[in-house]
């Protein structure tokens, strides 16, 4: 087989495969920001008030809504995540900080989208 039937075949191969592809179901992206949006909040009052139990389970929620698929934001996935981190080393302060920055990526895909905060 030579080089050109060869490229052929992987090119074909790529276009057969996309046609393949598995749908994202199509979700309420703004009622998910806005349950991630309160999961924050709530997690980062929690945290003033020294309550790091219910805190972890807000962190928890947000992470479950974030591994649904309920939305896009990545950045805020990463800062969620290091929240969990933080909060699980007994590091009350440094997941505060996280969160505030989960809580503003997420207000910045809603109003990316035009949605009222």
């Amino acid at each position: 087989m030579n080089e050109m039937q060869a490229s052929m075949v992987g090119i074909d191969s790529l276009i057969h495969a996309t046609g393949h592809a598995v749908p994202h179901p199509i979700v309420n992206t703004s009622a998910d920001v806005q349950a991630l949006r309160d999961d924050v909040r709530e997690a980062i009052v929690a945290i003033y008030c020294d309550h790091d139990d219910q805190a972890a389970r807000r962190i928890g929620h947000a992470r479950w809504l974030l591994r649904e698929g309920a939305s896009e934001g990545t950045v805020s996935s990463m800062h969620i995540e290091e929240a969990a981190f933080h909060l699980r080393q007994h590091h009350p302060w440094e997941a505060l900080s996280a969160l505030r920055q989960a809580g503003d990526a997420l207000l910045m895909v809603q109003l990316d989208k035009g949605e009222p905060s």
